[in-house]
């Protein structure tokens, strides 16, 4: 296992990962996002960067809205399909080895949503913090900026959506040597405004790798949110551990599993952290661990 960080590439943030120990970035944000897709060149700085400052690029993420129109199935996906092909192809021109993404809408910028940044913690601490009965009544209004107008999906739909999606995408990941990464709904639950959230079990993460059975489909295992599902989280890990499905680790706590947690510092939450560890390591997993 590789200790992970995620964040800009400044010089700051490079020589704060090495001074912890870090070995990998999973870069987030700062490259151009006027063409819809990330060019070559961009990529190739990208790691070099990283790399010339001694540390490896493990991962890289998309911006959420180049897949808006792709998840609600609307005009349009395709040709944000070709530009996600395009990016594919230039991670794997350029050396970069993941692409994490999610397939999730309503949310804050497509990955975590929370109700509160300012619940107590811990010595003084502050953390984030989920309550489904907060925001059970939220519509389209309520997200800024809105994903479409009046949009609601059903489960089946959603599976629909991403059926097309990764039978269109996952064999020019092959081509490309690049391994596609998906993160979990978070927080696991659904409907939220309207638009069904489907990973939001372990049977769901299943179905997921089933559907273009590859080496490039797999997990970005957020250890926190799978632990907000109802099933056991040791069990995942294991599971798809085994199965080589886990292509990188978000290794966190929470205090327990939907409609309601708050983020814990690792050593407080409802997870035994020492014996997820031992987990990942009983199905040898190696790859990069993020201890956020």
């Amino acid at each position: 296992m590789r200790l992970a960080m995620t964040g800009q590439t400044d010089d700051e943030f490079l020589a704060f990962a090495r001074q912890l120990g870090a070995t990998d970035i999973l870069s987030v944000r700062e490259l151009p996002t006027d063409k819809g897709y990330y060019g070559f060149q961009d990529l190739l700085f990208l790691r070099k960067r990283i790399e010339d400052a001694g540390l490896r690029c493990a991962a890289r993420s998309l911006p959420a809205n180049w897949s808006n129109k792709i998840k609600l199935g609307l005009p349009g996906r395709d040709e944000q399909i070709d530009n996600w092909c395009k990016t594919l192809r230039n991670m794997g021109a350029a050396g970069i080895p993941v692409l994490y993404y999610t397939f999730t809408l309503r949310s804050a910028g497509g990955y975590g949503l929370r109700t509160s940044r300012t619940t107590p913690g811990r010595g003084g601490a502050r953390v984030t913090s989920f309550d489904y009965d907060l925001i059970k009544g939220a519509t389209q209004d309520y997200w800024d900026p809105p994903v479409a107008d009046s949009v609601e999906t059903t489960d089946e739909q959603m599976w629909d959506h991403v059926t097309y999606f990764l039978q269109a995408v996952i064999p020019v990941a092959e081509q490309a040597g690049v391994r596609m990464a998906l993160h979990p709904d978070d927080p696991p639950i659904s409907p939220i405004a309207g638009v069904a959230r489907i990973f939001r079990s372990h049977a769901a993460l299943q179905r997921l790798i089933e559907i273009v059975p590859s080496d490039s489909n797999g997990l970005n295992f957020c250890q926190g949110t799978v632990s907000e599902m109802p099933e056991n989280v040791l069990d995942a890990i294991r599971y798809f551990g085994s199965r080589d499905k886990i292509f990188y680790v978000h290794f966190r706590n929470v205090t327990g599993p939907v409609p309601q947690f708050a983020e814990t510092f690792i050593d407080e939450g409802h997870v035994n952290m020492l014996e997820a560890m031992r987990a990942y390591k009983e199905v040898g997993f190696d790859g990069p661990m993020v201890d956020d």
